[in-house]
């Protein structure tokens, strides 16, 4: 049985995902496995959590850390706009304020904007420092190998 700040932990990961609202879409199949494991009720790639998770705000500088990497790991992807530049930037498909406060709190500058309607909103790291930084506490899944070599996580030969 989980202690209580283990479930603390886990909440607040569930939270993360659940920043864009209760209903969280587009959920990678990995945690598809790990939310249908703990009895939540699945559809397609869209996980049903209760209100409590919208509700949630961290209170620890490690439930922010939970938080973060839950939203991450739902709405986030890393993104190298030149391959050859190598420089990565990471995107999340939200502009919650919890998220962007989280980030803050954890000394990172995200930086708040919208795709060229206004209608979508998103929290950009394109900072260098804040990436490596973001990559070292949050240690996100890293899916792409070519992403992986150029945020430094693999040997270089």
């Amino acid at each position: 049985m989980p202690s209580h700040y283990s479930r603390r932990l886990i909440k607040a990961y569930i939270s993360g995902v659940a920043v864009n609202g209760c209903e969280a879409r587009g959920v990678k199949a990995f945690l598809l496995q790990w939310f249908n494991a703990l009895g939540f009720e699945t559809r397609g790639t869209t996980v049903v959590l209760p209100k409590s998770y919208c509700k949630y705000t961290p209170k620890t500088v490690l439930e922010h850390v939970y938080f973060v990497k839950g939203a991450f790991e739902t709405y986030g992807e890393f993104f190298m706009g030149d391959p050859h530049g190598r420089e990565v930037i990471i995107i999340f498909k939200s502009g919650s304020k919890k998220l962007a406060r989280s980030l803050r709190l954890l000394g990172f500058s995200p930086l708040e904007t919208t795709d060229e309607s206004g209608a979508s909103r998103y929290l950009v790291l394109y900072e260098r420092p804040d990436v490596r930084r973001f990559v070292k506490l949050i240690k996100p899944v890293v899916e792409e190998a070519h992403i992986a070599k150029a945020l430094g996580l693999c040997p270089q030969r």
